[in-house]
């Protein structure tokens, strides 16, 4: 584990959620060399760096995640062992999803001059990040609850990977992530009854996000 320059005041308070208890399957936070990510030559992919950068661009789920009237009364229905564990899918998942917006975005922040197309394409990743943490975040306060994002970002170690193996790792979790998506999405669809919260609705446009970072990352 490493800290990063702005991690290492750890004296703000959280006032959302506490913090669930770090286990070796909290997600994670990551940092990478950046000035080697800025010099990678991408010249023999460049053409379809491009093509996928175009779909990016295109933003085919800009308004797909958008919160309806089932979201109104659903977290009260739900009984005090479900509601429990349903916070920390929530917790856990909003974690994942902030994680990946940091990383994506600081890449982006940092190569934009050196590698302006490879800087596009972290900056697209990161804005579906963000939205897919802001979804969730907005998930937990029906429970009157809300992650404190910006605690997060400064009071968690973050592990170093060197760029090939962000590719590969993040590669792994887009991966992961689409086939825990869909087939989430499928079980509720074959069993509509058991369907605890409305924001599995919305699984199967979250998967489209998966497919372009997967696409993007593959090695």
């Amino acid at each position: 584990m490493v800290q990063t320059p702005d991690t290492k005041n750890k004296t703000n308070v959280n006032r959302g959620k506490e913090p669930a208890k770090e286990t070796i399957l909290t997600p994670r936070f990551y940092t990478t060399d950046f000035d080697e990510m800025a010099k990678m030559d991408l010249s023999i992919n460049e053409e379809e760096l491009e093509a996928i950068c175009e779909e990016f661009r295109k933003d085919y789920n800009r308004h797909h995640f958008v919160r309806n009237k089932e979201f109104e009364g659903a977290a009260d229905k739900l009984d005090p062992q479900t509601r429990e564990v349903f916070i920390e899918f929530l917790e856990q998942s909003c974690t994942s999803e902030f994680s990946g917006f940091l990383l994506y975005k600081e890449l982006s922040r940092r190569i934009k001059d050196r590698n302006p197309l490879l800087a596009e394409c972290f900056a697209h990743m990161a804005r579906d990040e963000a939205r897919h943490a802001g979804f969730l975040n907005k998930s937990m306060s029906d429970f009157n609850l809300q992650l404190d994002l910006g605690f997060l970002t400064a009071s968690k170690d973050y592990t170093f990977f060197k760029p090939k193996f962000i590719f590969y790792a993040t590669y792994l979790s887009e991966k992961i992530g689409y086939w825990r998506y869909i087939a989430i999405y499928r079980h509720f669809e074959k069993n509509p009854n058991n369907k605890i919260f409305p924001i599995f609705n919305f699984f199967e446009n979250w998967c489209q996000d998966e497919i372009g970072m997967e696409t993007f990352l593959t090695p």
